[in-house]
């Protein structure tokens, strides 16, 4: 008989809990899907976000009713776990043979598992700030995008492919600015007419400036790959609270692109270093970021793909877990 997993997680969240749940199928469990917080619905959100008591005790209801009841599960994956809490932790253990979390978030902006992470067999997390003072281990993101061989000619020299928050406009607006425009390809993905209001509101000289390269449909998943596949660099901005690297630099580390990234932490990472990674703050020097990336121009770095498999073994606990090398040169 095949194992049994209860995954738990954001399910909106773009296509991360199919990517997730794949995966795990792969591993040879039989695979049950589970929001982390309930109602599943915008006021489920809401009621979460503002981390009300309300939002645990029907999050805790309905797990109740629907996949504890006379359940026996091998895995209970918790990824992020707004609407949870330790008593239903508890309740987990009661009928699971290991319960593990992960945190791909930042406690400064959702602090959800530090409120069940020591109820757990083991909890991990992707920032590395909250690794260090936590005490958790660090598991780095993954991509779900393996090296493409040979890889497609280069046919941009900077991508900007973005869902556009906080100053992600403003830190795009100041690298382009630093090193132009001329074969570029911009995309800012607008979730909705509220945001764009927002945001235009924010910085309403660059919205307008940057207009054209605004839309609310986002690209596909095939668009976005060959896009980001074809440039020399690409744009990664970590959300300001955050540490941990995105999932946008290990898909450019598996296509082999060059990332311009805000987020200063990432060379703690074991894949990134200054042959693949130029870190720019939205108030560094644009001579020395035009400097470091006219030296690495046109060089492409090995590829390397941290795999779903890998990520979820890290998590799990699966010291079995083996490494692969990097290609290229």
């Amino acid at each position: 008989m095949k194992k049994t997993c209860l995954l738990v997680m954001p399910l909106h969240f773009y296509s991360f809990g199919r990517i997730i749940g794949r995966a795990l199928e792969e591993m040879g469990y039989e695979v049950t899907e589970a929001n982390d917080e309930y109602p599943q619905n915008p006021f489920g959100r809401i009621i979460a976000k503002l981390d009300l008591p309300v939002a645990r005790w029907w999050t805790r209801r309905i797990f109740r009713e629907r996949f504890l009841q006379q359940k026996r599960w091998d895995l209970v994956l918790i990824v992020k776990g707004r609407g949870i809490g330790p008593e239903l932790v508890t309740d987990m253990k009661d009928c699971a043979t290991r319960v593990v979390g992960y945190h791909f978030d930042a406690l400064t902006y959702d602090r959800s598992c530090q409120r069940w992470g020591s109820s757990v067999d083991r909890v991990t997390t992707f920032d590395f700030r909250d690794a260090r003072e936590m005490g958790w281990p660090v598991v780095e993101l993954f991509s779900a995008q393996a090296p493409i061989t040979p890889p497609p000619p280069l046919r941009y020299r900077i991508s900007a492919i973005q869902r556009n928050h906080s100053d992600r406009l403003a830190f795009l607006d100041r690298v382009m600015t630093t090193l132009g425009t001329d074969d570029s390809f911009v995309f800012l993905y607008e979730k909705g007419i509220i945001s764009l209001s927002m945001n235009a509101l924010r910085n309403p000289r660059l919205y307008w400036k940057w207009r054209k390269h605004i839309s609310f449909k986002a690209l596909t998943y095939a668009e976005y790959v060959d896009a980001l596949s074809s440039s020399d660099f690409t744009l990664d901005y970590a959300h300001p609270m955050q540490t941990g690297s995105t999932m946008r630099s290990f898909e450019a580390l598996a296509l082999g692109v060059k990332l311009i990234t805000n987020n200063p932490h990432t060379v703690e990472s074991p894949h990134f270093d200054d042959r693949n990674c130029v870190g720019f703050a939205l108030d560094g020097d644009p001579a020395e970021l035009l400097a470091k990336v006219d030296a690495l121009r046109g060089h492409r770095p090995g590829t390397f793909q941290r795999s779903p498999a890998m990520f979820l073994a890290e998590v799990i606990g699966d010291s079995g877990a083996s490494e692969p090398t990097a290609t290229g040169g």
